[in-house]
């Protein structure tokens, strides 16, 4: 598992931390009992930060995708959950997908 304590994750801290990973990756994110696939993602109501949405109906969302969207934020945008939340990291399943927590 890898988790910045005490720390939100930043878009760089991201990019870091899989920079020797697939681009191929999905993603997905751990509320409560639930993993689900981040399929999308939106501004928090900030407009700086971002939030990813899951949801169990559709595919996960690949690392090369990501950063494809985020590709012009600045690298100290924070990554959240749907309910707001920071996410403080993230740990592979043995799929080697990565899932935020």
């Amino acid at each position: 598992m890898i988790f910045l304590y005490n720390k939100r994750m930043r878009l760089t801290d991201l990019e870091d931390l899989t920079q020797y990973m697939s681009l191929d990756t999905k993603l997905l994110v751990q509320t409560e009992d639930f993993v689900n696939p981040v399929t999308a993602i939106k501004y928090a109501n900030n407009h700086s930060d971002i939030i990813l949405l899951a949801n169990n109906q559709t595919n996960a969302m690949t690392l090369s995708q990501l950063f494809a969207r985020l590709r012009t934020l600045p690298a100290n945008t924070i990554l959240l959950t749907e309910n707001n939340q920071p996410i403080f990291g993230f740990h592979l399943d043995n799929q080697y997908n990565i899932i935020f927590k």
